[in-house]
């Protein structure tokens, strides 16, 4: 009997798929869903890739949507899927030594969603890369003090939607899905999957790992992603509105800073730096803090945020 669906966008990228699904157990209770995203080899070429892999219940399907981009795919998995839980995976990174060992006690449970602490590594050196340090943060923070700030954070700022196990009736029970758009495409998803949660649980265990190429954090980006993102924040930050009272939203931190600096990094044009502000500021989402113009305040801040740093840094090392 199948307990656990994976679900696997894939798109040109056959050899991180492959050590994958080799870190999946050979078992009748996984299921492993394969979606592939219209890559450069035909389709059914990247079958016979994994013709000689043993296990049981190994899908491939194909996205045939019109819609491409990971978020289409994971529909298409959500669809097919048969397991009581899912997991989400992307192909380019692969699960934890004995993660099945940890997972499978959860899966007769009434848990709607378990976090799992992830971890992450850059794919050329198996070195520790930086990519989790935000998650590991907010579980660990919701671990130890589990108030309603840390709470929310879990709910709502956990965007990616791995290291994270889900019951499918939840999930169709509130008909969440996934955006087909080109870039966020999960963070709605997660949004809705933390808005509507009721019984969970955040541990101190990991399961999985995100792969880094060195460099890839500054890569380039265009402006079609760009305002895609852009779009799918003023979604997010408009979502939580609605659902959130002000002081809540507030203890969020939610601003528009970070997509303008991204603006400037990937060198986009004053114009559509501009035209993205002037969108942010009619959407109502804080873009400046005046505070940034007090230099008692700024130090003050300042050195809030080194405080922040050591803290953080003390619980990486634990």
């Amino acid at each position: 009997m199948v307990k656990l669906s994976i679900i696997i966008p894939h798109y040109n990228s056959i050899h991180t798929l492959k050590r994958l699904i080799r870190s999946i157990p050979i078992t009748h209770q996984i299921e492993v869903l394969i979606i592939d995203d219209q890559s450069q080899l035909p389709f059914d070429h990247l079958i016979d890739h994994f013709k000689y892999f043993e296990h049981p219940y190994l899908h491939f399907f194909e996205n045939d949507t019109h819609q491409k981009g990971a978020g289409a795919c994971r529909n298409i998995g959500l669809e097919k899927a048969r397991g009581r839980f899912v997991l989400f995976a992307d192909a380019d990174d692969f699960f934890v030594d004995q993660f099945y060992n940890i997972v499978r006690p959860y899966l007769t449970s009434d848990y709607d969603v378990i976090y799992f602490t992830p971890t992450s590594k850059y794919e050329e050196s198996s070195e520790i890369a930086p990519r989790h340090f935000e998650y590991e943060t907010i579980i660990k923070n919701f671990i130890t003090v589990p108030n309603r700030y840390h709470e929310l954070w879990l709910r709502y700022k956990f965007k990616p939607p791995w290291s994270k196990l889900i019951a499918l009736d939840f999930i169709k029970k509130h008909s969440i899905s996934f955006d087909p758009v080109i870039a966020s495409n999960d963070v709605m998803f997660s949004t809705k999957v933390g808005h509507h949660m009721k019984h969970f649980i955040a541990l101190d265990q990991t399961i999985y790992c995100v792969t880094q190429t060195k460099g890839s954090l500054t890569k380039r980006t265009n402006i079609d992603v760009f305002n895609a993102r852009v779009d799918v924040f003023i979604e997010y930050a408009q979502f939580l509105k609605t659902k959130l009272s002000s002081k809540e939203y507030e203890n969020l931190n939610i601003h528009g800073r970070y997509h303008l600096t991204q603006a400037l990094l990937f060198k986009l044009s004053l114009k559509t730096i501009f035209k993205t502000y002037m969108k942010l500021q009619k959407n109502g989402i804080k873009v400046f803090d005046f505070w940034l113009l007090n230099p008692l305040k700024l130090l003050k801040k300042v050195r809030e945020k080194k405080h922040e740093h050591h803290v953080n840094k003390d619980l990486y090392q634990k």
